[in-house]
């Protein structure tokens, strides 16, 4: 679909973002080029984009804006993009980099340049942007709210709990009745936002199905599922369980070349590393309570002398097969119903056999 809107885009515009301000670089008819500045702004924005109409036969219909994955700050150029139904594509920065072969130097008016750049090179693989309901959003920002709130709880609880048996009594009990109060603030903050992210989602009958048919699946809780959720953006953006995988560090890549190098498969480092964190723990909780990935965990590492983390990491893979494989036919999890289901049953097998 991306090939027939990209195959006749004349105009490449790249955009460097930050906070407060943003650079550009559009690149057209071969070699014109032309560079500016903006402030990060709804009025700069919408006079940035009324004089792009300047430039010689600029029509937004034959252009692609490209930006870096910026979290919140990108937001409003989003928004307006969207609003003049422009193509636009939000990439990792890594990704950006590594597709331009050696760099040397960095600054702002370089960085739009390359982003402008990789426009050019990569236009018939570029990937344009889906956009995600405004629930989606909002759904986004209450997790990334909770998850702070988690962390903080955390930060102010452990040197606590490690003070026992190492400082007076005395003292670690009045730093525990210091922190109690903030703590029990937390706790009540924290079901307060799991509320209303529960309220949201039941609340909306897309969303409620798709968080039904996760929850269905051993080891999947609702803080995973929601960020599988967003992530997936409903499942549009991310539609397969391999791609997934390979999204959130599970999927293992081999490293060899030649007769002389051959290491071992090992997944990538770039992944979302707090859905694979979360994904972990319901491994955990699989291996205690769903019997065949039990027989499975145990006869890999016991009889098979495997890894754990190895076979660890396959379970996740065989979770995530589950979870696309039910949305895909858009039913509850049922082991007998994904008995057939290739994919799904055989997965966890190659998986874990490429880690080794």
């Amino acid at each position: 679909m991306n090939a027939g809107k990209l195959n006749r885009i004349k105009y490449f515009v790249g955009i460097d973002l930050s906070k407060l301000t943003f650079n550009y670089c559009i690149r057209y008819d071969g070699t014109n080029v032309t560079n500016g500045k903006s402030a990060n702004n709804p009025e700069s924005i919408v006079e940035f984009l009324d004089s792009l109409h300047q430039i010689t036969g600029f029509n937004f219909r034959i252009a692609v804006f490209g930006m870096e994955v910026t979290g919140i700050y990108g937001n409003i150029l989003i928004n307006a993009l969207m609003a003049r139904k422009a193509k636009f594509v939000v990439a990792p920065a890594i990704r950006i980099k590594n597709s331009l072969g050696i760099i040397r130097g960095k600054n702002d008016n370089l960085d739009a340049a390359r982003i402008a750049r990789y426009l050019i090179k990569n236009l018939s693989e570029l990937e344009l942007w889906t956009p995600r309901r405004k629930l989606i959003d909002q759904l986004a920002s209450l997790s990334s709210l909770r998850e702070r709130m988690v962390k903080i709880k955390k930060i102010v609880k452990t040197p606590i709990d490690e003070d026992q048996g190492f400082v007076s009594p005395a003292i670690a009990q009045s730093n525990i009745e210091f922190c109690e109060p903030l703590v029990f603030q937390i706790n009540t903050l924290v079901d307060q936002t799991d509320d209303k992210i529960k309220q949201l989602w039941t609340n909306d009958e897309r969303c409620k199905r798709l968080m039904e048919i996760m929850l269905s699946v051993t080891g999947i809780g609702p803080v995973t599922a929601i960020q599988i959720l967003i992530h997936t953006n409903e499942f549009k953006s991310i539609k397969d369980a391999r791609s997934f995988a390979s999204y959130c560090g599970v999927a293992p890549f081999e490293h060899q070349s030649g007769t002389s190098v051959k290491k071992k498969s090992r997944v990538s480092p770039f992944a979302n590393r707090r859905i694979k964190s979360l994904l972990h723990n319901g491994v955990r909780a699989c291996i205690a309570y769903d019997h065949e990935i039990k027989a499975y965990y145990q006869r890999k590492v016991l009889e098979d002398k495997k890894n754990k983390m190895s076979v660890m990491n396959a379970i996740k893979f065989k979770l995530i097969c589950r979870i696309f494989a039910c949305v895909k036919t858009d039913r509850l999890y049922n082991r007998a119903m994904l008995v057939n289901n290739t994919e799904a049953e055989t997965s966890m097998t190659s998986i874990d056999k490429s880690h080794h």
